[in-house]
C-alpha cells in the first residue's frame, strides 16, 4: 500500500507492506535513525514521535495509520 504524510515538514511517500509498524517505515524506508527500537511494546518510550502534535508509540502504531498526517 501507499503510505504518504509529512515527515519534520516534506511530505513523503513510500510503499509498504500493511502490517509495517510506524517505527519500521520511519527507520527502514525513510532513514530516521533517531526513533528507537526499544521494548516494541510501546511501554519504554524510545520509539515515541508526534503524530499530528501529540506523542505516539511508533512500535505499536501500523504506518498505515499514520497516512495523511504530519
Amino acid at each position: 500500500m501507499r503510505l504518504r504524510l509529512t515527515l519534520n515538514g516534506q511530505r513523503v511517500s513510500a510503499t509498504i507492506a500493511p502490517e509495517a509498524t510506524l517505527l519500521e517505515v520511519l527507520r527502514g524506508d525513510f532513514g530516521v535513525f533517531g526513533v528507537k527500537h526499544g521494548c516494541e511494546t510501546g511501554e519504554c518510550g524510545a520509539c515515541t514521535v508526534l503524530l499530528d502534535g501529540e506523542p505516539i508509540n511508533s512500535c505499536v502504531l501500523l504506518a498505515a495509520q499514520a497516512d495523511g498526517k504530519e
